[in-house]
């Protein structure tokens, strides 16, 4: 007999566009929760709740750090706009908005404003801004009135006293303080409309399509308040809408435009320059003194999907054309060229940028555009594949989005897939191998790469102690008598997740219990023994850690790991559940156990016309604790006959080199799959052969 091995395991990747026996030895014809890497082919980490619940299902998602070094979280919802301040989800949805009915003159003593349900919300009574301070404009302060009575059929707001500055018509007044605490919902069309955001000098600017487009005001500090809620941006020209706002250089840029109800999808627009912490002053095209201005894209057909700016230009994606965009200063401001006559984007925030360019989803392909090229890249690979799997149903395709992870070098490509009307499937390219993976998500809205302040989640020192008299060992699989666990506090403990128990008189090594909720210093739903580790008898007092990656279960060399209190991670929106997740904690998904697996079939082992023997196979894994993956081998005589499995064997390489089997063919497979909650990671392995003779087949 002799050895076939197979090395290099995370060189190809996923390919199932072509058929397994015309694939190198090391490519995979399947797989699903694994990633590619360091040669080798690796289950993916878990995702585990972060932050808190949001109070409304969160449509979009966007991180924010201010000039303070303080770290916010913004959610979208169909209606509602809320944000995290490192504690709190505070509601920050517009307040209802009135208008000036006419321009005010200063030293007036009464001011009007347009009637209608926003009227008929605001106070008898209180506080209300009105304008903006031009002596101030850079640090977005408003003259603020007081006013004693409001006429809802007029319009007219008496003032206490008078005011002070010159507001022309149509300025916005908004209702100041605790005064009036109401707010005026958002349209969004969650299918064609869903939110995005850009941050122009340090102020988020976001927009439905449906909607004025929102900003974040800041203080005087040049930072922003959780108190403070979005107000309608200020200079917008009314009332026009626009499905797409990004930042370029210290312009804003919309794309795809409604002008008096009618709808000029083809339109480039962008405001003047902006300085930081302000809005930009003006859309005003008309002006040559200025550098707004428009342009429409009218020699292709298609309608203006997304755009993104890349080094010094800005790319405009059509849904079948690219464009570039590229700044020339006065009198034309920026200077437009068509790219592409064919390829477009699918959807909006179907893009990301990375040090190559642009990467985003087409109507039959991923892509990728450094500006001067278009470059496809499943092709070969998982075209079929995805596009047959993604769910188009009812418009379900404008609910994919492309998340870059920049600490995995990742695209993360993100669908519906099946019959499910949301995103729960991501395709992963790695840009600096070229490889793909397959992962699944929970039902995904958004994935956003941002800082995400562990404080429910992993982190050491975070430790209490036991508060029971003891605890024994009975029935460990299910905890037995012992039903919770209780503890003297819960600091940065997750609502689910692992408890380590000192062991031996070391705080890191012990027991681990997993549980799946928390009441107070109570765990509940507790299973002993969890990862491999012994469940075992435990004083009263001991320490009690939480982690989902410790000392002794890492695999990775070091500086490889995140264990600081604050650090980048992947942010899953969940619309179903409305939660967050952090990507990269644990091994479960959720509070779920994930299977990962990956497969391989069609391996002829150097000799495709002979019928072969196999007898073992060696698998080179490494495994956290002592825990064990399924292997099945498959075996087939023809390249169109359906593949026969045996097994699975469970594989415990702690204790074992081999999985023995008695199967024949000229054609083979292996699959390898794992449904605890523990790390592996497959580097190499090889088929024990002998050319000639047939065998029963079965595995042992």
């Amino acid at each position: 007999m002799s050895l076939v091995p197979i090395q290099n395991l995370g060189q190809v990747g996923i390919i199932q566009d072509i058929p397994p026996y015309d694939l190198p030895p090391n490519a995979w014809s399947g797989g699903n929760n694994v990633r590619f890497l360091d040669n080798g082919v690796k289950k993916i980490a878990g995702y585990s709740e972060v932050m808190a619940t949001i109070p409304f299902a969160p449509y979009y998602i966007q991180d924010y750090l201010d000039n303070g070094g303080n770290t916010y979280w913004i959610a979208y919802g169909q209606t509602d706009i809320a944000v995290w301040d490192g504690s709190t989800w505070t509601d920050v949805t517009r307040q209802a908005t009135l208008k000036l009915n006419g321009p005010v003159a200063a030293s007036a003593a009464t001011i009007t404003v347009d009637t209608g349900a926003a009227l008929t919300a605001l106070d008898a009574s209180g506080t209300l801004t009105v304008g903006e301070d031009t002596a101030d404009v850079a640090t977005d302060k408003y003259e603020k009135l007081t006013y004693s009575a409001r006429d809802t059929s007029t319009g007219v707001i008496t003032l206490t006293g008078t005011t002070t500055s010159v507001h022309p018509d149509n300025a916005i007044v908004t209702p100041e303080g605790t005064t009036d605490t109401s707010d005026s919902d958002y349209a969004a069309n969650l299918t064609g409309g869903r939110w995005m955001a850009t941050n122009l000098n340090g102020i988020v600017v976001a927009t439905n399509g449906v909607d004025t487009p929102q900003y974040w005001p800041l203080n005087s500090s040049g930072t922003p308040q959780a108190s403070v809620p979005f107000k309608e941006l200020r200079n917008w020209p009314n009332p026009d809408k626009c499905k797409i706002i990004r930042s370029f250089k210290t312009f804003l840029v919309g794309l795809n435009w409604t002008r008096s109800s009618i709808e000029e999808t083809r339109l480039v627009k962008w405001s003047t320059e902006a300085t930081f912490g302000v809005p930009p002053s003006t859309w005003d095209e008309s002006d040559p003194t200025l550098d707004a201005g428009e342009y429409q894209l009218a020699d292709t057909p298609g309608d203006i999907i997304d755009g993104m700016a890349y080094g010094d230009s800005f790319l405009i994606y059509k849904n079948d054309a690219i464009y570039i965009m590229n700044y020339v200063g006065l009198p034309y401001v920026f200077s437009f060229k068509l790219l592409s006559p064919t390829i477009g984007c699918l959807t909006k925030n179907a893009l990301a940028e990375y040090d190559g360019g642009h990467f985003f989803i087409g109507n039959s392909d991923f892509y990728i555009c450094n500006g001067q090229q278009v470059k496809p890249l499943l092709p070969d690979r998982l075209r079929r594949t995805v596009f047959d799997d993604l769910n188009g149903a009812s418009d379900n395709y404008k609910k994919c989005f492309v998340s870059a992870d920049y600490v995995r070098n990742e695209m993360l490509a993100c669908y519906p897939s099946g019959s499910s009307d949301e995103v729960n499937k991501a395709v992963i390219w790695n840009w600096k191998n070229d490889v793909f993976s397959i992962r699944d998500l929970p039902d995904t809205s958004y994935i956003r790469s941002g800082i995400v302040p562990i404080t429910t989640g992993t982190r050491w020192g975070a430790q209490a102690t036991l508060d029971e008299a003891s605890m024994t060992v009975s029935s460990p699989s299910t905890g037995g008598n012992l039903t919770v666990i209780t503890t003297t506090s819960t600091p940065a403990f997750t609502t689910s997740g692992t408890l380590i128990l000192q062991g031996d008189s070391d705080p890191y090594v012990g027991e681990q219990i997993t549980y799946t909720g928390k009441t107070g210093t109570t765990f509940t739903g507790i299973t002993r023994g969890a990862n491999g580790t012994v469940a075992a008898s435990h004083a009263n007092s001991i320490p009690v850690n939480q982690t989902g990656d410790i000392w002794d279960t890492v695999s990775g060399a070091w500086g490889t790991g995140n264990y600081d209190d604050v650090a980048e991670y992947l942010v899953f929106a969940d619309v179903t559940n409305t939660k967050l997740y952090r990507d990269s904690s644990g091994n479960k998904n959720g509070t779920d156990s994930m299977t990962a697996y990956i497969e391989r079939t069609g391996i002829d082992l150097d000799d495709p016309s002979n019928l072969k023997f196999v007898s073992a196979v060696y698998p080179q894994i490494e495994v956290t604790g002592n825990n064990s993956v399924s292997v099945y081998i498959g075996h087939q005589m023809a390249t169109e006959e359906a593949v026969t499995w045996e097994g699975p064997v469970s594989f415990n390489p702690n204790d074992q080199s081999k999985v023995s089997c008695r199967v024949s063919g000229k054609y083979f497979g292996i699959k390898v799959e794992s449904t605890g909650d523990f790390d592996w990671k497959m580097h190499g392995l090889a088929f024990e052969v002998k050319p000639r003779g047939k065998r029963g087949s079965r595995m042992y």
